[in-house]
């Protein structure tokens, strides 16, 4: 049996494969306060009398931070390497967790520890793990990515079942200490022993003993130690692409802000009973995890620009025969469908993307514009859409514009140039 280059895939695979592990565990992190709030809803409401709107106000405090210092952690990531930013990402996040045990009642205090959650989640942003497994991995980039960004899937999974089982258990307060207890042991140990990019071999010189026994590839894992191919910030800012990549950032996190909390009701107004409509915004979940593994084996192996396009148009045809008063059943399923492919595989291929067309050198940077934009849309998404509602009493004008967003992204996909060749694939 012949071993494994280190310039193939197999080869990443081989000598990295425990780095995207490691960064899904890292970044499932981040997204403990999004999927979890929910079983906590009912009893702040009883213990403190608040209304389900000032509940949720940290996802509001979360989104707006984010807007605020992802590009800026990114940034960060870049300078003084993914591997300090991730650990002070798990230790802050999971210790602002267990401090929201601590609320007196008190909205400003409430406020409060919600900023403390949501600057440990900016320093567990998902392009501060995926820049150090993008510097490992060339010809298998794709599937790892996909790999590192399901931590927010594998969270999702999980955090909704813990989190009722230790409020039932142990009550609200002591919930919020399991929660960041948990995460803290399982997540810090995987993230120090195991989450290293090449900047921090860089930084402590590790990777020079390394490349007298690796092939050098320009782009790749195994390239040299003095700096990362790739394009500085102001050089990325300038180009195209950016800015391509950026609409459709934005318009794929309005997209998603907009269905997700509206899907249940959605489905009540075009004739599903309550058991129907749950059975059908299961599909999103299943379809998701199915779309993200699935879109990073393809990108291994397909052109990136094109399935790009094909996963933002995807939601143009599922908005479109969701419109009307009654569709029928499948109909339905079909549009929740392609919601769930959109949110599985969209982030993965932006991710991939930034990558290819700016290389690994500012990667962290860079892609933090895009989860700003991001941030952006998924704020203002809920307000807009509310609205919508309210005026029209439907949600075919909301899905009308989601139409139109997501067919400007899937241009501002299809219209990118080829990816400048030191930072692609040869031979793709």
């Amino acid at each position: 049996m012949s071993e494994a280059k280190p310039g193939t895939a197999m080869g990443e695979w081989r000598r990295y494969g425990l780095l995207p592990v490691a960064a899904c565990i890292g970044y499932s992190t981040m997204a403990i306060q999004t999927y979890g709030v929910g079983p906590f809803v009912v009893p702040l409401e009883q213990e403190f009398g608040w209304s389900r709107a000032q509940v949720m106000t940290g996802l509001t405090i979360s989104n707006a931070i984010g807007v605020l210092f992802n590009f800026a952690v990114g940034v960060l990531a870049d300078k003084v390497g993914p591997r300090r930013v991730g650990i002070a990402g798990v230790v802050v996040k999971s210790s602002a967790i267990m401090m929201l045990a601590t609320a007196t009642g008190a909205f400003l205090n409430w406020s409060l520890l919600w900023i403390l959650v949501a600057f440990g989640a900016v320093l567990a942003q998902a392009n501060v793990w995926a820049s150090a497994v993008a510097s490992r991995f060339d010809r298998g980039r794709g599937l790892a990515i996909a790999i590192a960004l399901s931590g927010s899937s594998f969270c999702a999974a999980i955090i909704p079942v813990l989190a009722t089982w230790l409020i039932g258990e142990f009550g609200w307060r002591m919930a919020f200490v399991g929660l960041g207890l948990i995460w803290m042991i399982v997540a810090l140990p995987v993230v120090f022993l195991l989450f290293r990019g090449r900047k921090d071999d860089i930084r402590t010189g590790r990777e020079a003993m390394e490349q007298l026994e690796v092939v050098e590839l320009p782009g790749s894992a195994a390239a040299g130690v003095a700096e990362l191919p790739g394009v500085g910030i102001k050089d990325g800012l300038r180009r195209p692409a950016f800015w391509q990549l950026l609409i459709a950032s934005f318009s794929f996190a309005f997209y998603t802000m907009s269905v997700a909390p509206n899907l249940v009701p959605m489905l009540g107004e075009k004739g599903s009973s309550v058991a129907a409509a749950a059975q059908i915004a299961s599909l999103v979940g299943i379809v998701s995890i199915i779309a993200r593994i699935s879109a990073g084996f393809l990108l291994d192996h397909f052109r990136a620009k094109l399935l790009g396009t094909i996963v933002f148009i995807l939601p143009v045809f599922g908005c479109g025969i969701m419109l009307g008063d009654s569709p029928s059943y499948l109909i339905l399923a079909l549009g929740v469908i392609s919601f769930g492919v959109t949110i599985g595989a969209e982030y993965d291929i932006v991710f991939y993307l930034v990558s290819r067309h700016f290389g690994l050198k500012s990667f962290a940077s860079l892609m933090g514009g895009m989860l700003t934009a991001g941030a952006f849309g998924g704020t203002v998404a809920p307000v807009v859409t509310g609205w919508m509602h309210d005026i029209f009493g439907n949600y075919d004008p909301m899905l009308m514009l989601l139409m139109a967003l997501m067919a400007a992204g899937a241009l501002a996909l299809a219209t990118l140039g080829s990816e400048p060749a030191e930072y692609a694939v040869a031979g793709r």
